[in-house]
């Protein structure tokens, strides 16, 4: 790279960093915070599992519900459970599997209930920084929770708690009421060429 190149590179590169000492500047609030994954793409648990995995790593305690998922045990959860960080972590899932296999909405609906239950509870921990609950955008669109309720227990955590929503379909208002909203897009999916769900990179 010639020097002028080198030079005009230096320039782009200290602005930059101007802009961003002045965000970092701005950005003073502590406290916790809402994040929406939502999308019809790959990736929404994953991402929770994700952010899930570093705030252990920082010796925090966490909570999870998972709705729409089976009694099988997914990679996340599997790694979890037999790790000693799992102490940490107060897990919870419905273990209906998908409401498209139970096809029974009552049964679905007390699953459903119990789940959301131990959310409530979770979502009034202080000790907990962290709660995720994973799917939960389905049981808002499938009416099996209140979505008004849902969100008035969102909005009464504790100040410092961060909560983090996964799923499809996410309701307006659960967009509204987050502070980080990430959209997954679904561009290309291998399981609608045909490749089998693999172990390790699906669940």
């Amino acid at each position: 790279m010639d020097e002028n190149r080198k030079h005009s590179h230096n320039e782009r590169m200290q602005r930059k960093k101007e802009v961003v000492d002045a965000a970092i500047e701005r950005a003073q609030e502590e406290r916790g915070i809402v994040i929406l994954i939502t999308g019809n793409g790959k990736g929404k648990t994953t991402s929770a599992f994700g952010t899930l995995y570093r705030a252990l790593g920082h010796g925090q305690q966490a909570g999870v519900v998972q709705f729409i998922k089976g009694t099988h045990a997914t990679g996340e959860v599997a790694f979890l459970q037999r790790n000693p960080g799992a102490c940490a972590v107060r897990y919870h899932a419905m273990a209906t599997g998908f409401t498209w296999n139970t096809q029974n909405w009552d049964a679905d609906k007390r699953a459903a209930d119990e789940a959301w239950a131990q959310a409530v509870a979770m979502l009034a921990d202080p000790a907990l920084s962290l709660v995720v609950l994973d799917e939960l955008t389905y049981m808002l669109k499938y009416n099996y929770l209140d979505t008004e309720q849902v969100l008035a227990a969102v909005r009464a955590r504790p100040p410092k708690q961060t909560v983090i929503i996964t799923g499809r379909a996410a309701k307006p208002e659960l967009v509204d009421l987050a502070d980080t909203v990430s959209e997954i897009a679904d561009r290309k999916h291998a399981f609608k060429a045909g490749v089998k769900a693999q172990a390790g990179i699906d669940f």
